[in-house]
Parts: structure tokens; sequence; C-alpha cells
């Protein structure tokens, strides 16, 4: 329960900070969709989706970023020790496009 409650902080955190104090153009429409934390709590990945078509320029500005958060986390976590932010392209919607494309041609 504790690292579900702790993942939603720091998305919760990333987020805020996303829109409110960054200004990289290539953040510019970025959420956040979820964190996943190791069970030692020493990484948290965290995934987001963009509007923009590359994506992999929002993940380096966001790597580039990660010192940023990782302070911002340190002032609003109550944890010994704030983890490494590894971050990735939420790709999640697009399986489920495809399975429900395979599921629909089964049909």
């Amino acid at each position: 329960m504790r690292i579900a409650r702790l993942a939603d902080q720091i998305r919760d955190v990333i987020a805020i900070n996303l829109t409110t104090e960054l200004r990289d153009p290539r953040l510019a429409n970025v959420t956040i969709t979820h964190v996943a934390l190791s069970s030692d709590l020493q990484i948290a990945s965290v995934y987001f989706r963009t509007l923009r078509a590359e994506h992999n320029s929002t993940a380096v500005a966001l790597r580039g970023a990660a010192g940023f958060f990782r302070s911002k986390l340190a002032a609003a976590l109550d944890v010994k020790r704030v983890p490494e932010l590894r971050f990735y392209y939420d790709v999640s919607i697009e399986r489920i496009a495809r399975i429900e494309s395979l599921l629909t041609k089964i049909r």
C-alpha cells in the first residue's frame, strides 16, 4: 500500500512541476500517466504520453530535467532517499487498440 501511495505522490509532484515550472517547448502537452516503483523504492519508472508525434525528444528533455524533479520530490516527500527517475513513453493505449482490433477480426 505504501508503494502505491508513494508512486501517486511522485506522479503528482512531477506533473505539477512539469506544467508550472518548466518552460522547455519539448515538454509541452506532456501527461504523466503513471509511476511504477521498484520494491526497494530506489527506482521510479515514470510513464508519459505526449501529443507530439516525436516522443524521443520529450524523453530526452524529461531525462534532462530529472535532477530538477528529484529536488522537488526531496522537498515534497517524506523518504530517506529520493528514487532515481527513469522516463518511458507509455505505449499502453497502442497495445489496447491493437488487442481490440485483433478481437474485432476474430468476431
